[in-house]
């Protein structure tokens, strides 16, 4: 895990005061993982290293993203932990992103709905979260229903 530990520390000291991650450090980092042959064990410590910088901004969606989702669906119990642990906007926004991927969303629109409802959580992730809601597509029932 040496090498994951490494690669993931470039990315975070890449992070500037503006909250922004040096997307070519971490397109780099993240060759370097992939490289190496991480997969699934690399998931939670990238999720690991969202929570820890919850508002910066990692790319639409970045590396990191395109990296765990690469992995198939397995990734998603590590994705719901990080979010009952810390959410951020970039895990809220994978969150998000799986609910437009899938036929049963329920679930992860309650994940997004508990978010809301929480105290510990920064208003600006409450208000992401409001928002990935409200722009959720209404079921078109047709007029003779």
């Amino acid at each position: 895990m040496e090498l994951l530990e490494q690669e993931i520390s470039k990315i975070e000291a890449s992070i500037d005061e503006y909250d922004e991650v040096d997307t070519v450090v971490m397109a780099d980092s993240i060759q370097a993982i992939k490289e190496a042959g991480y997969k699934l064990e690399a998931v939670e410590p990238l999720l690991q290293l969202l929570e820890r910088h919850p508002a910066a901004y990692f790319g639409d969606p970045g590396e990191i993203v395109h990296f765990i989702e690469g992995l198939g669906g397995d990734y998603e119990k590590y994705l719901l932990a990080s979010v009952k642990r810390k959410p951020t906007v970039t895990t809220i926004w994978m969150i998000n992103r799986c609910i437009n991927a899938r036929e049963d969303k329920k679930a992860l629109i309650d994940v997004l709905k508990e978010i809301i409802k929480r105290e510990d959580v920064e208003p600006y992730i409450k208000e992401r979260a409001q928002d990935y809601i409200d722009f959720l597509p209404i079921p078109r029932i047709a007029p003779w229903n």
